[in-house]
């Protein structure tokens, strides 16, 4: 009970006059806010301090303020935060607006040995003053990516540059195609095909050999004398060039690939949502299987997927079978030799429906565990009050892709391989509402953290509904969306 004419302040220890005034002059109110404070900065949280602790706490408050106040000109000035940041004056922690905080970790990451930093401050002053992409991001294959690493990766290639920087001026106002004309000015005497532009944004241990065809591109070498992972005929070089701007580079391959066989961009785009669409091993054996489909271009492209994964569970994977009780052999493909003469789209199809209906039988498939992948799962609640419930959850051993293919009646238990190796990791997507759960998609994810499947039952196409739930995904775990992933119609 408080005494006389105190009031009753809900604290046990009413603050003193002259804590009251210190909170004042830190811009606190509360015993909790000044802890909180106190906490952050390194001081005791207790309101029990000497002269010489406030005059201490009063000059950490100064210290914030020059800082805040030296932001705020940075922030209003592009030129100085650039100088700054190449300088190594600022530390990127310090930055608190999320768009300069990446832009300057960017540049505190990259080669800080004084001719590279200066050469990048002059790359990125010279885009400050005649672009406007410089603190903005692109999308290639559903990813985005910042500009500023780009920048970063082409002046690593300052020594190549072919003409100087500031003889170029952009002709568009779009960011992108204002990128695509610096690259081009920097790097590149003959044409080279837009969907290289990626070479500089991608962060995989791909991306320096693909820097270097474009700079061997640029330089007017033919992609068959490049490191390429097939060989190329003429032909197919000539379709690589050809192959759609949102393409990936692999994309580009298999584009070339399949066009020069006499192929089609619905094939092509089929092909690009299987395995092989970005592997290219056993390269002979997968051009006969394209070479078959050309030759059958009635056999619905529905079903190169399912065929892809048949072919591929068929002559190349390795199986575990239960011979006794806690006894398991590694055995080999059911057909290592098998070949792609002598098929008929019918005979093939047939065998593909027969092994879906077999699959997981006396395979050890139910036996296998996998290692959870690291991408996040989603739950995601849409309609009025969150009456629905969207959800993406890994499928971590081979009963449940066998549960999973059995339920939305295609092959995804063929995948238990791949999970138990780590090549990649399979999703369920069910929606949960006052109808109950209902299995709706079933995603892969390769170790890249590329979404390269998604298929409903009976291998549907996602409806936009779901496609908007998988890109919603995609955004919140850092997955990059492939372009032949798409929705229905």
């Amino acid at each position: 009970m408080a005494k006389r004419g105190q009031k009753q302040t809900g604290e046990k220890d009413p603050l003193s006059p002259r804590m009251r005034r210190h909170l004042g002059r830190l811009g606190l109110r509360t015993r909790a806010d000044y802890c909180a404070w106190c906490r952050a900065h390194g001081f005791a949280a207790s309101t029990e301090k000497s002269p010489y602790d406030l005059e201490e706490e009063l000059e950490a408050l100064a210290r914030d303020q020059r800082r805040a106040a030296r932001q705020a000109r940075l922030h209003a000035n592009p030129r100085k935060l650039i100088e700054a940041a190449c300088a190594g004056d600022i530390d990127p922690a310090e930055v608190t607006r999320p768009q300069l905080h990446d832009f300057v970790s960017s540049i505190h990451k990259s080669a800080r040995d004084p001719a590279s930093r200066r050469s990048l401050c002059a790359l990125l002053l010279k885009i400050n003053d005649e672009a406007d992409f410089l603190l903005e991001g692109v999308s290639f294959m559903g990813r985005s990516y910042a500009y500023v690493d780009a920048l970063i990766r082409l002046n690593g290639r300052r020594r190549q540059w072919l003409a100087p920087l500031n003889d170029w001026r952009p002709s568009s106002h779009n960011g992108r195609r204002q990128f695509s004309s610096l690259v081009r000015h920097l790097l590149a005497r003959y044409p080279v095909p837009p969907f290289m532009d990626q070479a500089w944004f991608r962060p995989d241990v791909y991306a320096e050999r693909y820097c270097n065809w474009f700079v061997q591109l640029g330089a007017g070498k033919n992609i068959r004398t490049l490191d390429t992972p097939i060989p190329l005929t003429k032909l197919m070089a000539h379709h690589f060039l050809q192959a759609p701007d949102d393409y990936s580079i692999e994309g580009a391959i298999r584009w070339g690939q399949v066009h020069a066989l006499g192929g089609g961009t619905r094939l092509t785009g089929a092909l690009m949502g299987t395995r092989i669409g970005y592997d290219f091993q056993e390269n002979e054996f997968w051009t006969s299987v394209i070479r078959f489909l050309v030759a059958n271009p009635l056999l619905d492209r529905q079903h190169v997927g399912p065929i892809v994964d048949y072919l591929c569970a068929q002559k190349f994977e390795m199986r575990e079978v239960m011979v006794g009780p806690g006894r398991v052999e590694v055995h080999p493909p059911p057909q290592p030799g098998l070949t792609m003469r002598g098929r008929t789209p019918d005979t093939l199809l047939a065998q593909v429906e027969r092994w879906h209906r077999e699959l997981g039988r006396a395979s050890g498939a139910e036996r296998l565990y996998f290692r959870r992948s690291g991408v996040k799962e989603l739950e995601l609640k849409t309609g009025k009050d969150g009456a629905s419930t969207w959800r993406i959850r890994e499928l971590l051993s081979g009963a449940e892709l066998i549960a999973e293919g059995r339920a939305m009646k295609h092959c995804v238990a063929s995948y238990a391989r791949s999970c138990a190796a780590g090549h990649c990791s399979i999703w369920a997507m069910e929606l949960v509402s006052e109808l109950g759960r209902e299995k709706r998609q079933t995603v892969e994810v390769t170790r890249q953290r590329v979404i390269v499947q998604c298929r409903g039952k009976q291998n549907r196409l996602p409806t936009p509904a779901e496609f908007d739930v998988i890109k919603e995904w995609a955004r919140y775990a850092g997955l990059t969306l492939s372009p032949y992933v798409r929705a229905a119609g």
